[in-house]
């Protein structure tokens, strides 16, 4: 800005983006008025492939299976939280090995031949979502204190292919539910294993308890027989001991051997009681475009490309037309001529003379 000049009028002489884009549209108007039909035909070509693009782009679908944990005995309830749950189903029911097995059954990601096993893992587990809800495990009611308590696991799979999505869905929930049932096996296995060591221990007990009794059996008939009436004293007193310990030695391998409760407490405490099935399943929704919303995009999408188009050819005309094309060129315009009625008449097409275009680099050196 020259010194001494006032903002005010620099501002008052700039063109506004009112008037500005008007003129623009104005001129690209009188492009396509020249050349109309690679403006229609560039534009028909863009809005074609975008349209078919976007009717033919492949959609994530969603498909679920719904699994009910609810435990079966009601003697002692536990808390679970959510996030714990989330962790036992993808960690411990769906394990990489089982996972890898679905992969090499479907034949799915190609690419895995080449990244290896641990690829193809990852990317089922990013097209795979727990959710947890409805999970009574994490809260205590007194007004239904004798109510089993249940979780709802959802396994969602995203996938291009809804059937695809579906089937891998029904295999991600059938190997969560074998998985569990292999825990509940492996963990009963243990709990009963603990059981029976616990009554092989009492036993032990019980038959160490008859030698010293009988030791002392033997030890009080000596003293009896030599008249020793301190010492049988003693043994009778220690006698009475042991035979108190060998009735609650008894009292133990009977409550073992002919009660479940022990195994059921240890079975419950290690969540045993917790069965796992299917409740619900959810196929993908196919899609379905509206009539409407494909015009709306049409007219969008073909008015785009239509002044896209004109720009596009527009930058390619070499020709003058108008006022704007000389200035550009850096050249006075003298005066102009309007157009009239017969104005064709000895123009140079009509004497079969080459009309001279400016080049191309002037008119895009002029735009700088």
């Amino acid at each position: 800005m020259m010194p001494g000049t006032n903002n005010a009028d620099w501002y008052d002489s700039e063109e506004s983006n009112r008037r500005g884009m008007i003129t623009e549209l104005q001129r690209i108007k009188r492009r396509t008025a020249v050349r109309p039909l690679p403006v229609l035909l560039l534009a028909a070509v863009v809005t074609s492939a975008v349209m078919y693009k976007f009717l033919h782009k492949k959609q994530m679908l969603e498909a679920e299976v719904v699994l009910a944990l609810t435990e079966s005995s009601m003697q002692a309830h536990r808390g679970v939280p959510a996030d714990q749950l989330r962790e036992y189903v993808t960690s411990v029911l769906l394990p990489d090995a089982k996972l890898l097995q679905v992969i090499e059954q479907r034949d799915m990601f190609p690419l895995r031949k080449k990244l290896g096993n641990e690829y193809a893992i990852e990317e089922l587990r990013s097209q795979l979502e727990i959710m947890i809800w409805k999970n009574s495990f994490v809260y205590y009611d007194d007004e239904d204190e004798n109510a089993p308590k249940s979780a709802r696991i959802g396994i969602t799979v995203l996938d291009t292919d809804g059937d695809r999505a579906y089937a891998i869905a029904h295999d991600l929930a059938a190997i969560a539910i074998a998985s569990h049932e292999a825990e509940r096996q492996k963990l009963a296995q243990s709990v009963t294993h603990e059981v029976a060591m616990m009554k092989q221990a009492v036993e032990n007990q019980i038959s160490d308890l008859e030698a010293a009794i009988t030791l002392k059996q033997v030890a009080m008939a000596k003293a009896s027989k030599a008249n020793n009436r301190r010492l049988a004293s003693a043994l009778a007193l220690d006698m009475t001991s042991l035979a108190q310990q060998r009735k609650h030695l008894d009292a133990q391998i009977s409550k073992i051997a002919a009660s479940p409760d022990l195994a059921a407490d240890q079975i419950t405490a290690a969540g045993l009681d917790m069965t796992l099935a299917i409740v619900e399943e959810r196929r993908p929704d196919r899609p379905v475009h509206s009539g409407f919303v494909l015009i709306m995009i049409f007219v969008v999408i073909g008015t785009g490309s239509f002044i896209g188009s004109a720009l596009i050819v527009g930058a390619f005309d070499s020709r003058i037309h108008d006022t704007d094309d000389v200035e550009r060129l850096g050249l006075p315009v003298l005066g102009h001529v309007p157009a009239f009625t017969g104005d064709h008449v000895g123009s140079l097409s009509a004497r079969s003379v080459a009309s001279v275009g400016a080049p191309n680099y002037l008119r895009w050196r002029s735009h700088q």
